[in-house]
């Protein structure tokens, strides 16, 4: 099925195929796009998936923050890496990868959510956080996969890799078969119990969680109103949160500070660009400290979510945050990804700048001594920001 011509199945376009390398074995991954809303989506198979028997089958929906940056207070990444380990020791299935980020509500819902439930200090649950914004507990749509199962001539019935029952419903909603479903379970952490509590009350099939507290919020937080950044009005802040980061992919890529057990909180701040309608994610450490930060430019696409073998852009944040929590600071800001249409290069870097500059608050920076370090310095020092190679500041800090 490599290299097939494009294909359309009502708004849904098939692009290109082409392998790629897990650390669970080699996928082929079908690119779509979703002609009516301007997104892309797709799907990883092995095997033989148009024979008539049960097909093993993921529908996953995005998560950028446990996916991406490593974050331990939901299950998704653990729920992809362990469906496509089951599907790559099954020998065949399939896995629809879905850019409906915080149950098909989008970025700004999911990070206000997780706002307002810290600010509770946990009372309130996810799906009471949704009702009082005024949305339905899950907003997520499958039209996407009945296009892709149609394009990719899948005939079978699923065995639905999902603890949710609900899910099931609605793919049957959409003429999917579903042979049954088989759950796929993690142990909860203090950092997730009470997100997987939630879960387990609203019907998910999750085994009683055992007696365990919710971990501390190492600070207070607030709920914050939509506010426009000082000097920048087109961009709003909509969310403050605190987020446990443990890295990716196990101990091998985890995050962790020399000085303290477990996951690192970072501060995430998400604004959007009211010009382009692009959402932005700053993430801070050390804030109001009086330290250097180290500061950095991320790029993120899908594709760096998956758990391969080579993921150039997760590389490149994973060690960032590890830089910054050695250095005790910092501030990176993730590079805009609009809903529709292209940000053009002059306004990412009027964005970013504005956000470096807010987040500084008058401090130095410091920077990585490579090509993309030494140009976002320039960059800064253009804008009036003292800079220092990370390296140097480190070697100047060291005792003789």
């Amino acid at each position: 099925m490599s290299g097939p011509q494009p294909s359309i199945h009502a708004a849904l376009l098939r692009l290109d195929a082409r392998k790629i390398e897990t650390v669970f074995g080699d996928f082929e991954l079908t690119a779509f796009r979703n002609l009516a809303v301007q997104r892309e989506c797709f799907a990883l198979h092995v095997g033989d998936v148009q024979t008539g028997a049960p097909l093993l089958a993921r529908v996953h929906s995005s998560c950028v923050t446990s996916e991406f940056y490593g974050a331990c207070d939901c299950d998704c990444a653990a729920q992809l890496d362990g469906a496509l380990e089951a599907i790559a020791a099954e020998g065949r299935g399939i896995l629809f990868y879905l850019a409906q980020e915080g149950r098909g509500a989008g970025l700004t819902a999911k990070a206000r959510d997780r706002m307002m439930v810290q600010a509770s200090r946990q009372r309130l649950t996810t799906f009471e956080a949704y009702e009082q914004m005024g949305f339905p507990p899950d907003m997520r749509r499958y039209e996407e996969v009945a296009a892709m199962a149609n394009l990719l001539g899948i005939r079978a019935p699923f065995v639905l890799l999902s603890n949710n029952p609900d899910k099931a419903a609605s793919l049957e909603r959409e003429k999917l078969r579903i042979d049954r479903l088989q759950p796929i379970e993690h142990a909860p952490s203090p950092f997730n119990v009470h997100y997987l509590a939630a879960k387990r009350r609203t019907g998910h099939v999750l085994a009683d969680a055992p007696e365990m507290l919710d971990a501390e919020l190492p600070m207070a937080v607030e709920t914050v109103e939509p506010a426009p950044l000082p000097g920048a009005p087109s961009l709003v802040r909509l969310a403050r949160y605190l987020l446990p980061v443990c890295g990716r992919r196990g101990s091998v890529h985890g995050v962790r500070s020399s000085h303290t057990e477990g996951p690192v909180w970072l501060c995430l701040h998400l604004y959007v660009d009211t010009h382009s309608g692009a959402e932005v994610v700053v993430l801070t450490l050390g804030e109001d400290d009086s330290r250097a930060p180290l500061v950095h430019l991320q790029a993120e696409t899908h594709l760096d979510r998956l758990p391969l073998r080579s993921a150039p852009g997760r590389e490149s944040w994973l060690q960032a945050a590890t830089r910054m929590v050695s250095v005790g600071a910092g501030v990176v800001v993730s590079g805009p990804e609009p809903p529709r249409g292209v940000v053009d290069e002059a306004r990412q870097e009027e964005i970013s700048m504005a956000l470096f500059h807010h987040h500084l608050g008058g401090r130095p920076a410091l920077i990585f001594p490579s090509q993309d370090g030494r140009e976002l310095g320039r960059r800064l020092g253009a804008r009036g920001v003292v800079t220092e190679s990370v390296e140097s500041a480190t070697d100047r800090r060291s005792p003789a």
